[in-house]
């Protein structure tokens, strides 16, 4: 279906191992691409040290699973950051940590040169500087792929930040993002946004022929997702953003005391990326609570729950836990904002909560027995297939925006 395609990705990190939400979204559309035909070659940031530092592994890992392949480190400096300030009007901060530098930028273009591209794509708008300066040199057209209103997301995550440092580097970050945003879209031959509510927002500004492209779930394209590993009440996602651990703050502290009231031999097993020193002390020093962190893959415990939760409700675009939920038999609990920008009929296959005595009832319930909408979930399911992906995107490759 995409044969004679050649794209190449930007991704603002890079996308293995896919153990939270956005990492996730990039690596399966990308496998879903070259299922059908496509060839990528993929160009990504790397944090040179630290925790997030990725092992000669994962690289190669990577390397391996793309038709094509450039990275580069993350670069800071007191120097970079006055030259990155200075442009922060024109250029956000996060999209400026994204300028590689001279030497860089002379190998990954020798490397795009050679691939021969057909299209670039951008997935959001952190490498939108090197994605135009690709599609003018090589005059290719630009396809963006939107995860979120970015503006309107950094400002909820610095809402959310709980500590003042945070608070301001989140701000800082949304800086001349929302006119940058507009005009990478308003540029691109197509846009592909991940969300039908951020669809319909940016089609008021402006934005014309946007393309719903919803992520695909793990189950989509792992044809065996390993054994379940057994459990009782399962939260996943990413410990680092602050809308995840605010939710996961509210469920442990204000919705758990609920359910161990009707339920003391409940547990809450954590399943997450990147926990701080402080929540690992925390999760270790609560009764009646699991952790499981760094894991490759999320699937076996979502598999294996008897309920599922999603108490986070900040945030846009889609949460791809929602559809990894979604891929399984398990009930699933969740406060209003994970259905966001999904289509409406989730509604009748979720129980959604948005209060804690609401929620903690849900999760009793949802233990106690099978979901009553398995069979609607598969009809769901089928929605969201690489072909179905592929389709869209061909569309929209061969169609102006």
């Amino acid at each position: 279906m995409l044969e004679g395609h050649r794209l190449v990705v930007l991704a603002p990190d890079i996308p293995w191992p896919a153990n939270r939400g956005g990492r996730a979204d990039v690596w399966r559309r990308i496998q879903a691409l070259r299922s059908q035909g496509a060839a990528v070659f993929l160009i990504h940031l790397y944090e040179p040290s630290g925790r997030l530092m990725p092992s000669a592994a994962d690289i190669d890992h990577v390397a391996r699973h793309v038709d094509g392949h450039d990275c580069f480190p993350m670069r800071r400096g007191r120097l970079l950051t006055l030259r990155r300030l200075a442009r922060v009007s024109s250029v956000p901060w996060h999209a400026a940590t994204r300028v590689p530098a001279a030497a860089e930028r002379e190998r990954l273009f020798a490397g795009v040169r050679a691939f021969a591209p057909t299209a670039v794509w951008l997935e959001g708008p952190w490498f939108g500087e090197l994605a135009l300066s690709i599609a003018d040199e090589l005059d290719i057209p630009l396809a963006y792929r939107s995860h979120n209103v970015e503006f309107r997301y950094l400002r909820g995550q610095a809402g959310a930040a709980a500590r003042p440092r945070d608070r301001l580097a989140w701000q800082m970050a949304c800086l001349g993002l929302e006119r940058y945003e507009l005009a990478l879209m308003r540029r691109a031959q197509a846009v592909f946004d991940i969300s039908i509510d951020d669809m319909a927002y940016w089609r008021t500004r402006g934005v014309e022929g946007a393309r719903w492209l919803p992520p695909l779930p793990e189950s989509a394209l792992a044809t065996t997702a390993g054994e379940p590993f057994a459990g009782d009440i399962v939260f996943s996602g990413n410990l680092r953003t602050p809308n995840n651990l605010l939710g996961l703050q509210w469920l442990m502290d204000d919705v758990m005391p609920l359910v161990w009231r009707q339920a003391p031999d409940a547990r809450l097993r954590v399943v997450g990326s990147a926990p701080s020193p402080d929540l690992r002390e925390r999760i270790a020093a609560l009764p009646n609570l699991d952790a499981s962190y760094d894991v490759p893959s999320v699937q076996p415990f979502v598999l294996g729950a008897r309920a599922l939760a999603n108490p986070v409700f900040v945030g846009s675009g889609v949460q791809l836990k929602t559809l990894d939920m979604l891929s399984t038999e398990v009930p699933i609990v969740t406060r209003s904002q994970g259905l966001r920008g999904l289509p409406p009929e989730l509604k009748d296959m979720i129980r959604v909560a948005d209060d804690p005595a609401a929620f903690a009832a849900a999760l009793l319930s949802a233990r106690s027995g099978p979901d009553p909408w398995a069979v609607a979930r598969d009809v769901f399911r089928q929605q969201f297939t690489a072909p179905g992906i592929a389709r869209t995107v061909a569309a929209g490759l061969t169609s102006p925006n």
